[in-house]
């Protein structure tokens, strides 16, 4: 074997390991990508799966979703208030109280589905507990009367108004006569005047006598 062809033999060995080995560099660079890929896309999913949101209210309504929490003392009196109202008219409709930012009570009745809301003042509900028993019956009527409008359909009857009667006194000033000395109007002059014209008229009779002439009109 001459040089040349030794020469020949190892040049052309080392060419085919070097393009096998760039293959296999190669194909290894392609599994480490779809490796990598294929983690990214397991850890993509997973990390998903754990960060998903899941709304624990979804499928219900504002009225369902209410809890009552601790109560004060004056939102268990206006809870002693409202319910029974409410179980008087048999709604059936489960009472909540809360407060707002301004200190009024507000009242929450819900019925299946439903929710109503209706607000007291906090002067009323002050005054009430203070022992004022007018404020509590108007408390309570309220109540009653937006239960029923809102629940049962029914519209508030208004009161009749009540007519003022004339006290005796003043009945009797009207009746009195008018002093003896007293200025009479202008129209109680011409009618004063009519009335004795026509008194002299029947007196006379028919008998050819002319009635008095009235009064000319006093220039205005």
């Amino acid at each position: 074997m001459t040089l040349s062809k030794f020469l020949t033999y190892w040049s052309l060995l080392f060419a085919v390991l070097t393009i096998w080995g760039f293959s296999i560099l190669v194909a290894l660079g392609d599994v480490k990508d779809e490796l990598l890929d294929s983690f990214k896309r397991r850890w993509a999913s997973s990390a998903r799966s754990k960060l998903a949101f899941t709304d624990p209210l979804a499928g219900r309504t504002p009225a369902e979703t209410l809890t009552n929490g601790p109560l004060t003392e004056s939102q268990l009196w206006v809870l002693g208030e409202v319910a029974p109202i409410a179980d008087r008219l048999g709604l059936g409709a489960r009472t909540l109280v809360l407060q707002d930012t301004f200190g009024h009570y507000v009242v929450y009745l819900t019925q299946g589905k439903r929710l109503v809301t209706y607000r007291l003042d906090r002067e009323w509900v002050d005054e009430a507990r203070a022992g004022k028993t007018e404020q509590l019956e108007r408390i309570r009527q309220s109540v009653e009367r937006y239960l029923r409008r809102e629940f049962l359909g029914e519209e508030p009857v208004p009161a009749p108004v009540p007519v003022a009667a004339a006290s005796p006194a003043a009945a009797a000033d009207a009746a009195a006569p008018a002093p003896a000395g007293a200025e009479m109007s202008r129209e109680e002059r011409i009618a004063a005047a009519k009335a004795e014209a026509l008194n002299a008229q029947r007196a006379a009779g028919g008998q050819g006598t002319t009635a008095p002439a009235l009064p000319p009109d006093e220039p205005r």
